[in-house]
């Protein structure tokens, strides 16, 4: 239970022999490879090894597309689960039927962009449709109505003008010219200028005192309404051609799984051309550097054996930042989930996974208690792990949902709630018997064997208060721990242990009214707080103000208060449901209500308990000792999303 120790590792490797041994390093899956950082080496006698690294990026890309274009225009979706499929190691590096996946994708892609220009069709001639409605009365060609001495001039004019004097004003600036309106909205006027070739330009400047603007048609040769006809039958040609190719969408998405497992494969071949990349050659040898798990290295040597090629392994040197990996059990390791959400630990620092394990669990558990939500919970997340075995941080959360869905369980026996006060509201209003004729069983349950959170608000308080205090005291223990691991046992003891005399002199004037144990307490922060500073007056300063901190540790111990927050509101809101789900006094509007409202309990506060679980983890008890900003180790692999890649002994 710790952050694996690394190992950096350098390779030189024979040109002919580089692509090999990649692959096999994949097969490996414990190195993460970096560029060789060769400073003595003029920069001009190395090259990148990118080798087909754009093709792979544009065969991923295409395959991408192409499930994309099945999912938005085919209407063929993945299920929102499915488990993966098993695939032996050989068949990701099987050409053919890479190759064949990739002609697919190209049909695909090919019915898309049919798709795709036929709605750009539609729009546009819809757009065009909008554009001429207003001018289907006019029975004149849109263009090309003018003749040797006349012409036609089409115009848009503000509604709220005074027509009959605009048309006066027409005939008095162009007197061999006719204004007249074609159609009306409640924003313009549509109309046709008639007008002697010699008053065109008079007659409008006239229409432009008044906001008069020109239309736009000089492309249609046509009336309006047989411009619009012809719109609309091309419409009806584009729909049919839409319609054609969905269906060819829709049929080919039979073909989804084949997708799938090129896109396995066209994803492990851009990994190893991402990782080709990295080398440097000088046309004969390529360098190569990574970092490895130090347990991997007999195994690596063994790989190499086989390969004419040089390497080094060191450990990492102090201006280096290895990645990290967690190391755990396996039934530990869904906890992993809630720490990577918030940062990994640093590579130096300690794996906190183990420490939250156990107070994640409870707290989650002490939030929702309630027998029946745990055992609902529990049976989600187990049926998905066995139906589905999702990978990768889904995984994860089902793993981790069991282990909460239990806590919930267990709580929920100590608290009394099953669906709340179901069994009291049930038993009384469609049986007619109280709590009290009940079992002696069912009674002592439904009191809470230890107590109830509705009845005994203030013992829970003063329980999640206990518990913070636990876990705040424990991360000291934690921080006084790293600090003599890394040479410094003094300073995680006073770091501490003057808060812990100044707290108990504060427990001991409250109870005893003796007031010596506090002011002990006051003078060792004072002394000791600000001891790292350079001068007296530095020290005696950061002491002093060191005292204000009281403030943080009691909030950071009154944050644990949410516990019993969200255990109320639990509760609360599940008696909530089952008042009203039975004011009708009928259990047939009693099972709807009950249903629903519990089933939107749950979501609710299933997510509000997850994440406050969380955040007393991330800022409470991480703040005493966690040093976080690790990064995250990426070994060359199979990373696959549909399949699971069966390893064999040879490629």
């Amino acid at each position: 239970m710790s952050i694996v120790t690394m190992e950096h590792v350098s390779f030189v490797v024979v040109q002919q022999e580089y692509s090999a041994l990649l692959m096999r390093l994949m097969h490996l899956g414990c190195v993460e490879l970096h560029t060789a950082a060769i400073e003595s080496v003029p920069p001009l006698a190395l090259r990148s090894e990118e080798g087909e690294l754009s093709r792979a990026q544009q065969e991923y890309q295409l395959l991408i597309q192409a499930t994309e274009d099945l999912r938005q225009i085919g209407g063929v979706r993945a299920p929102l689960l499915q488990k993966r499929r098993e695939v032996a190691e050989k068949r990701m590096w099987n050409e053919g039927e890479l190759h064949k996946a990739l002609r697919l994708a190209e049909e695909i892609r090919r019915h898309a962009e049919a798709v795709e220009h036929a709605r750009r069709g539609l729009a546009k001639r819809e757009e065009l449709c909008a554009a001429l409605i207003h001018w289907t009365p006019l029975d004149l060609p849109l263009a090309g109505a003018d003749t040797e001495y006349t012409q036609v001039v089409l115009q848009t004019l503000p509604v709220k003008i005074n027509w009959k004097r605009l048309q006066e004003a027409v005939q008095e600036d162009a007197p061999e010219s006719v204004l007249v309106e074609v159609s009306r909205t409640r924003e313009r006027r549509y109309a046709a200028l008639l007008c002697h070739r010699v008053s065109t330009g008079e007659a409008l400047r006239a229409l432009a005192h008044v906001g008069g603007r020109s239309a736009s048609l000089g492309e249609y040769r046509r009336t309006a309404r047989q411009e619009i006809e012809q719109a609309r039958r091309e419409q009806e040609e584009l729909r049919g051609v839409i319609a054609q190719n969905t269906q060819q969408l829709r049929d080919l998405g039979a073909q989804r799984p084949v997708l799938e497992l090129a896109l396995d494969q066209a994803r492990t071949r851009l990994a190893l051309e991402e990782a080709r990349a990295l080398g440097l050659s000088d046309g004969t040898v390529v360098l190569l550097e990574g970092w490895m798990p130090v347990q991997h290295q007999d195994a690596l040597e063994k790989v190499l054996q086989d390969f004419a090629c040089a390497v080094q392994e060191r450990p990492p040197q102090q201006t280096e930042q290895p990645p990290t990996l967690l190391r755990n059990p396996k039934w530990m390791r869904p906890i992993n989930v809630v720490t990577e959400m918030y940062s990994l630990p640093d590579y130096r620092g300690i794996d906190p996974n183990p420490l939250i394990f156990w107070f994640y669990i409870f707290f989650f558990g002490f939030m929702f208690a309630d027998v029946a939500y745990g055992l609902i919970l529990t049976a989600v997340a187990a049926f998905v792990r066995k139906k589905w075995d999702p990978q990768g941080t889904l995984g994860q959360l089902m793993g981790l949902g069991v282990y909460l869905g239990l806590s919930t369980f267990v709580c929920g026996l100590l608290t009394g709630g099953f669906f709340g006060n179901a069994i009291e509201v049930v038993a009384g209003t469609f049986f007619g018997r109280s709590l009290q004729e009940l079992p002696l069983w069912v009674q002592r349950f439904s009191a809470g064997f230890v107590f109830s959170p509705l009845t005994a608000p203030m013992t829970v308080l003063y329980t999640t208060l206990i518990i913070g205090v636990i876990q705040l005291l424990f991360g000291q223990f934690v921080h006084i721990y790293m600090e003599a691991r890394n040479g410094h046992p003094w300073d995680g003891l006073l770091d501490t242990a003057p808060w812990w005399v100044f707290f108990a002199g504060i427990a001991l004037w409250l109870l005893r009214g003796s007031a010596w144990l506090f002011l002990i307490g006051v003078l060792l922060l004072v002394l000791t707080q600000g001891r790292k500073r350079k001068s007296l007056g530095g020290k005696l300063a950061g002491g002093l103000a060191s005292l204000y901190s009281v403030t943080n540790w009691l909030s950071d111990v009154l944050s644990y208060s949410r516990l019993m927050a969200l255990m109320l509101a639990t509760s609360v809101i599940a008696t909530v449901i089952n008042t009203l789900g039975a004011l009708p006094g009928s259990l047939i509007a009693f099972i709807p209500v009950f249903l629903i409202g519990h089933l939107f309990n749950i979501a609710v506060n299933l997510i509000g308990t997850y994440v406050h679980a969380a955040r007393l983890q991330y800022l409470e008890f991480y703040g005493r000792f966690y040093k976080e900003g690790g990064v995250p180790f990426r070994p060359l692999s199979y990373r696959t999303k549909y399949t699971q890649v069966r390893k064999e002994e040879t490629l």
